[in-house]
This record gives structure tokens, C-alpha cells and sequence, in this order.
């Protein structure tokens, strides 16, 4: 009789058990799914965006609008307000629809060198060695003057004339290295560790350098560096210039018969 008493009191024990804890299971599950439910507010394109447009034409524009939506269907980095995007472009393009994510912008400097490059102006790289690119001590973001030697006619005895091409140019890139701080450790090497002073070897040769032209200059550099003083000596030739120059004097180039000319 005593066994079976106490056989209904361990059963009873344990269906209390299995109660509480099916119910405690039922409340924290309830809890879960109306968290999850919970409406959030993020951005979401109103139409399909092209890769490139800046985080001010989004909302100048009004390409995207401000929507409420379950927790369970935000995705992962969904951006809510400008200020999280603020200076950065679309690195991808956006369908219409689709929420707006932190990893679909980057800063133009990590975008892509085209980010870079002014409005009306074309990223041009010319040759360089180790003397005509300042020692090779050039870095992205540097203002330099472009001087050019061209020889005028054919035959030995052709006028050689030698002329401030460009005044004023922004450097992009030097070698392959666009101010990104993505540079690879081989690329770094190539390019004369430009990353860094105390990084940048001396003994590095930089073959390129890409500057910000206008078409104009970048026809007179072009012909320049194909035509060159017709020795296949240096023809190009890039003076770096003081951080805060404003304007550039001009020059009227100088030939074999005025060079020395005051």
C-alpha cells in the first residue's frame, strides 16, 4: 500500500515537473517569436540603383524610403539611418525592393580608382623611373607639375624644346599602390613600399605613376611620351610640389638656344 503511495506521489512530482517545464518551453518561445516579430526600421530601394551612386544621391533623390519590418526578415547589416553611409558610394548594384546593407558601400578610395577621379578630368599613367618620379618618393594624393622634352622636326639637328606640360596634376596612384591601404606586400614591394616612410624602400623602382588630367593634357602627355626628344632619352619628367600650392606660374618652355637665357 505504502509503495503505491508513494508511487503516485513520484508521478505526481513528475507530471508537475513536465507542466512547468512545457510551460516555461511555451513562454520563452512566445517571448521569442513576438521579438522576432517586432518591427524595425530600415532603408529600402524604391527602385533599381546603379553601382556608384553615393549615399547623397540616395536620399537627395529619394531612391530609397524608410519601411518597418519584422525583426525575423531584417537582414544582416541593414542600415536604418544616412549617417551610417555617410561619405561612401554603392559598391554593388541595388534591386528594387532590397533592403540597403552596410557591406554594399565602401568609401571611394576603396570602391575603385574611378571613385577618385574628378569630374571632366581622366586617370592617365604615365612611365616613370626611380629619378624622374621624385626618388620614387611620390604618394597618392600629392600635387605635381608635369615637364616634357620633345623634339620638333626630324634629323639630328631638330629644335628640342622642353615645357611645363601640366602646371598643376593630383597623383592618384603610384604604381599600384591608390592610398587605399589594400596594397598588397608584393605590390608594396613593387612600388617602392609607398604606404609609409618607414616602410618604402629606397632601392624600389616605381614604373608608373597615374595622375588626374584634363583630356587636353593628357594629349600633350601622350605625345610627348611616344615622341620623347628623339634620343629615347628621359622625355617626361614630374616635379613634386609644396603641399599648399595653389597656382602654378606659368612658362614659356625653354629650347637649346635660351636654355641658359635669364
Amino acid at each position: 500500500m505504502r509503495s503505491r503511495i508513494a508511487i503516485i506521489i513520484v508521478a505526481l512530482v513528475l507530471g508537475g515537473l513536465a507542466a512547468v517545464m512545457a510551460a516555461t518551453y511555451l513562454n520563452s518561445a512566445r517571448v521569442r517569436l513576438d521579438a522576432q516579430s517586432q518591427p524595425v526600421e530600415v532603408l529600402v530601394a524604391q527602385e533599381d540603383i546603379p553601382r556608384g551612386t553615393t549615399a547623397e544621391d540616395l536620399f537627395t533623390k529619394k531612391l530609397v524610403t524608410s519601411q518597418k519590418i519584422p525583426r525575423q526578415f531584417v537582414a544582416a547589416g541593414a542600415i536604418s539611418s544616412q549617417r551610417a553611409i555617410e561619405g561612401q558610394v554603392l559598391s554593388v548594384p541595388l534591386s528594387s525592393g532590397e533592403q540597403l546593407t552596410s557591406s554594399r558601400f565602401q568609401y571611394p578610395s576603396q570602391a575603385g580608382l574611378a571613385y577618385t577621379v574628378p569630374e571632366n578630368f581622366v586617370a592617365l599613367s604615365i612611365p616613370v623611373d626611380k629619378v624622374t618620379s621624385v626618388s620614387g618618393l611620390l604618394r597618392p594624393g600629392d600635387q605635381v607639375t608635369v615637364i616634357g622634352t620633345v623634339a620638333y622636326g626630324s634629323g639630328n639637328e631638330a629644335p628640342i624644346w622642353t615645357k611645363v606640360l601640366v602646371p598643376k596634376a593630383r597623383v592618384l596612384a603610384v604604381g599600384t599602390d591608390s592610398g587605399t591601404g589594400t596594397q598588397t606586400q608584393a605590390d608594396s614591394q613593387q612600388s617602392g613600399g609607398l604606404m609609409g616612410a618607414a616602410s618604402r624602400s629606397q632601392d624600389s623602382a616605381v614604373n608608373a605613376v597615374t595622375l588626374a588630367v584634363s583630356i587636353s593634357d593628357a594629349e600633350k602627355i601622350v605625345y610627348v611620351a611616344n615622341e620623347g626628344d628623339g634620343k629615347g632619352d628621359r622625355s617626361l619628367w614630374l616635379g613634386l610640389l609644396p603641399i599648399k600650392t595653389t597656382t602654378v606660374p606659368a612658362t614659356k618652355g625653354r629650347t637649346q638656344t635660351n636654355i641658359l637665357a635669364r
